[in-house]
């Protein structure tokens, strides 16, 4: 961990109080010098440092600032981490990026085209929200490609209630809901090596809507955020702990034991739905009833064709509303 990463996890568990160069040289085993250059560094990069001769150094305010500093000191795991201020996609940013031995995490204060399921929009304001993806080299099928996603959903839960202390549900198959409102999405995607057949990298595109934030009209009554008081929690802290519950889930994703605290947090369970086959128009009613083992919605049909018959839909061939 680097003096700039050590100083600023320091200043950040002293908010608002002064520590002395003495103090922070003990804590941190550097030179006084070497304090100095992390602190400017620090300061370029945005935090609000005060220093007061003979006094010492503190963090004013907690800061929210999406740096390399903010987010390294909390992840358990290797990283080739890259953060951004602005970008496209992260998804599209970590594409372009070799995964080696460790894991690539992309981070973005603000995506200017973020992209959700099926290629819809993801409203992706500055300074309110998280916008990251996660790279990696699978050790497992591409048929596990939905069970990454839900797997994912579940890492994000963990990650959410131990940083921000809120409890969130999912919705089947790739969204996390707070408050009735939608304050997550998950897109995972594929790059393939068409030579040689194997997937080269998997990429974990999620975002996350931490504060108000500026969302379209049409929006509004359908997008929420993990917390009303802007910067109640660290954006940093959370994307290192989704991080870190997402490669500890990963790592027994053949177990899938992940499904079954999957199933508890999905709250279309048991309620009526509409299913939108094929994305059109059109819907039919039906009873959510349960998650079978491969990932699928089961469903019995209140309607139509299919009425009182049961079906498992899997992600690609529906689109899933409460019913009003």
């Amino acid at each position: 961990m680097s003096t700039k990463t050590e100083l600023l996890k320091l200043l950040s568990e002293n908010t608002g109080i002064f520590l002395s160069g003495q103090k922070i040289g003990e804590e941190l085993q550097v030179s006084r010098n070497a304090i100095w250059k992390a602190m400017k560094q620090l300061k370029d990069e945005g935090y609000h440092i005060e220093s007061k001769p003979s006094v010492g150094y503190r963090l004013k305010t907690k800061s929210n600032i999406l740096t390399d500093a903010s987010v390294v000191g909390d992840l358990r795991y290797p990283c080739d981490l890259r953060v951004f201020d602005t970008v496209d996609s992260t998804n599209n940013v970590a594409k372009e990026i070799t995964v080696g031995n460790k894991p690539v995490m992309v981070i973005a204060n603000k995506q200017e085209a973020g992209r959700g399921r099926l290629g819809r929009m993801f409203a992706s304001p500055s300074g309110t929200g998280l916008y990251m993806t996660i790279a990696l080299r699978p050790t497992f099928d591409l048929n596990k490609s939905l069970y990454v996603t839900m797997a994912v959903a579940v890492a994000v839960c963990r990650a959410l209630e131990k940083v921000a202390g809120v409890k969130v549900k999912i919705k089947w198959v790739n969204d996390l809901f707070y408050k009735n409102k939608k304050i997550c999405g998950i897109l995972t995607e594929a790059q393939t090596n068409f030579e040689s057949g194997k997937i080269d990298s998997l990429i974990i595109g999620i975002g996350v809507n931490c504060f108000p934030g500026s969302f379209p009209e049409d929006l509004k009554d359908i997008v929420g955020c993990v917390s009303d008081k802007k910067n109640a929690f660290s954006r940093g802290k959370l994307a290192a702990e989704i991080y870190n519950q997402t490669l500890e889930i990963l790592e027994n994703l053949e177990s899938k034991s992940f499904l079954i605290e999957y199933r508890t947090k999905c709250f279309l369970l048991g309620k009526n739905i509409r299913i939108h086959a094929n994305l059109n128009e059109t819907s039919i009613k039906a009873r959510a009833i349960d998650i079978d083992d491969n990932g699928g919605l089961v469903v019995e049909y209140m309607e139509g064709p299919k009425m009182r018959q049961i079906e498992t839909l899997t992600t690609g061939e529906v689109s899933v509303r409460l019913e009003e």
